[in-house]
């Protein structure tokens, strides 16, 4: 039996792109597509190509392109998978989130002023976190994203994801792309501990883009920036509870009080281990918790 255990340890959330254990189940760990986004997202941390391409073939997918690796900033990959799904090949284009030792990365996070977003045909889309905005523009890297899943001639299943940062990098990607780009006729977003990422006038304009958003638990990044400031979140949730079953429909009392449960459970189990994360709260947002819960492998 296939399992991944809850994960507390303290460099599984601030250093997921060391561990060496992605994909370790191969197809066992991505029977579904949430499944599958969810340790692409995790992998998008892996600050190395060569190892990024390893670990692709071991869910039967090839690297195609990748950006940011190497420098500071933004870091995505875009690969392929060697089967079909539906008479289409499996394309994912995976973000990385806030990378600690990356100083821009947490002035990206810290930079919650609203600015105005435009999709790909100059509309205007609300307003969002600029420093989202800036992570996403900066140099041409969005452009270029887009011109290379341009280049695709054959029909493609295009999977967006990201967790953390990650995940509002991918979020606006799907925003972007304007509803007469041929690319979002089959494209879907997965995100995993996304943040609030811009207002209501941005959350209506993401009403016709198929999105699943995944909250786990407790965790803190799930709950910021503030909805205070005008933000709120987009997409359907799916709340993943302290046992690590997700959850289509729940209701606001339901999930407070799942979470004053978990959040007391932690303290006594791990809080005072060593080398564990102190609370639930940063806990729950490590990617591995996502993988296990979203992949139902969690004991």
């Amino acid at each position: 039996m296939y399992i991944i255990p809850y994960d507390a340890k303290r460099s599984s959330l601030y250093k997921p792109g060391d561990a060496d254990d992605f994909f370790q189940f191969g197809p066992a760990q991505t029977q579904t597509e949430a499944a599958l986004c969810a340790e692409m997202a995790r992998l998008a941390y892996v600050n190395n190509d060569s190892r990024l391409q390893s670990y692709l073939q071991r869910a039967d997918f090839d690297l195609r392109y990748f950006a940011g690796y190497g420098t500071n900033g933004t870091q995505l990959f875009v690969c392929q998978s060697r089967f079909q799904t539906g008479g289409r090949n499996v394309v994912v284009v995976s973000f990385r989130g806030t990378e600690t030792e990356d100083p821009s990365d947490l002035v990206t996070d810290a930079n919650f002023i609203h600015q105005p977003w435009l999709n790909e045909s100059g509309q205007t889309a609300g307003r969002i976190h600029s420093g989202f905005a800036e992570a996403l523009l900066n140099g041409h890297l969005l452009q270029d994203l887009v011109n290379h899943l341009q280049n695709y001639t054959s029909p493609v299943r295009i999977l967006l994801t990201g967790h953390s940062l990650g995940a509002a990098l991918a979020t606006l990607t799907a925003s972007y792309l304007a509803p007469t780009n041929p690319l979002i006729s089959d494209l879907h977003l997965y995100t995993f501990g996304s943040p609030r990422i811009g207002d209501n006038v941005f959350a209506k304009s993401m009403i016709s883009v198929d999105h699943a958003r995944y909250v786990d638990c407790c965790d803190l990044v799930t709950r910021i920036p503030p909805e205070e400031f005008g933000f709120v979140h987009v997409g359907s949730l799916r709340y993943i509870d302290r046992e690590g079953h997700v959850h289509r429909t729940i209701s606001e009392d339901e999930i407070s009080n799942d979470r004053i449960a978990a959040a007391a459970s932690y303290l006594v189990k791990y809080s005072f281990l060593l080398g564990t994360v102190w609370v639930r709260e940063l806990a729950d947002h490590s990617p591995i918790n996502y993988v296990s819960a979203v992949s139902g492998l969690r004991p």
